[in-house]
């Protein structure tokens, strides 16, 4: 354990039901401890406890399960290597963080956009300049979100709401400008800040739906690169802080009512209404969409901007992307 006793190493075979006192999982597969000894040296804001673990790569999907088993939530700490989409049997909503490029002959992207089993999807802060435009063709032609990192740098909030739906997160941290992470693979001069990162790992600490977060694009080795094993370790610092302050909303719940703001935006008369619902403690929205076959309503993340795309007289993207997904035959 860490001189601040919030980090506790145990084997893989150890995570069970006597895990739930910590707020997450993390496991590490670079086969390097450089990033405990790291973490060790940062100092939570809150009471809250982490497990850290080191099984091997070929081991991964069975921690990944082990938790899901006990519900604890899990960060996959991967260093070079790529995630691969298809071996982790992985299905509902998930966000990428990248600046758009491939590394290694794995392609994340792709396996993404053809997997049946993720049914929707967000790539936040790419690079249009990275991105094959035959694969961003296919990310629109699907309506799933996608935020440029020109827009992410003018509102990041816009990145909240996606990440908030998503049961899986993926980084990869040469998203980063070279300048704030030295070991970029891509090395280029533009991409996020160091500290905007930090900030996404908040929004991925907070997430309603998360199971697992996936971090990658970083050398396994870190103890020869102080500066990028910091930005990783203070990834994670943020991405926990996220998480043990998370409340856990939801508008559907009748006997929090009084939490919740409801603002119902009509388009016209012959236009939908369109009800939107923000809490009154996090400022969190949500948007209600109708759920015709089933007779119901089922409440999506969404962002003020959806709220204020509305009320000029247009239907939000986001609000057309669910209805025509909860509608479809």
């Amino acid at each position: 354990m860490g001189k601040n006793k919030f980090l506790e190493q145990i084997p893989a075979a150890a995570i069970s039901g006597n895990c739930r006192d910590g707020i997450v999982v993390i496991i590490n597969v670079t086969g390097n401890n450089t990033l405990f000894r790291y973490l060790e040296n940062l100092y939570p804001q809150s009471n809250y406890k982490i497990y850290y673990t080191e099984p091997g790569i070929d081991q991964l999907r069975e921690t990944i399960e082990q938790c899901r088993q006990f519900g604890l939530k899990s960060v996959v700490l991967l260093g070079e290597k790529v995630p691969d989409i298809q071996s982790l049997n992985l299905h509902g909503f998930l966000s990428l963080i990248s600046s758009g490029g491939e590394i290694g002959e794995y392609k994340l992207l792709p396996s993404i956009l053809e997997n049946p089993e993720i049914s929707g999807f967000a790539h936040i802060g790419y690079q249009t300049y990275r991105y094959d435009p035959a694969l961003l063709k296919i990310t629109r032609e699907k309506s799933f979100d996608e935020l440029r990192l020109g827009l992410l740098r003018k509102d990041l909030t816009l990145a909240e709401p996606p990440i908030r739906n998503s049961d899986y997160v993926f980084t990869d941290i040469n998203s980063v400008r070279v300048c704030d992470f030295p070991e970029s693979y891509t090395k280029s001069p533009n991409g996020l800040y160091a500290e905007e990162l930090c900030q996404l790992g908040r929004y991925i600490g907070m997430s309603l739906s998360l199971k697992t977060f996936f971090v990658y694009g970083f050398p396994s080795d870190l103890q020869n690169y102080p500066v990028s094993c910091q930005l990783v370790a203070e990834f994670i610092w943020h991405f926990a802080e996220g998480l043990a302050s998370n409340v856990m909303e939801n508008p559907t719940n009748a006997d929090n009512e009084d939490s919740f703001l409801r603002k119902i935006v009509s388009l016209g008369q012959d236009g939908q209404d369109i009800i939107f619902v923000t809490s009154r403690s996090s400022g969190r929205w949500w948007m209600e969409i109708p759920d015709i076959k089933n007779g119901d309503n089922l409440y999506v993340a969404c962002s003020n901007s959806d709220y204020f795309t509305a009320c000029s007289g247009e239907i939000p993207l986001r609000w057309l992307y669910f209805y025509q997904k909860f509608n479809s035959n």
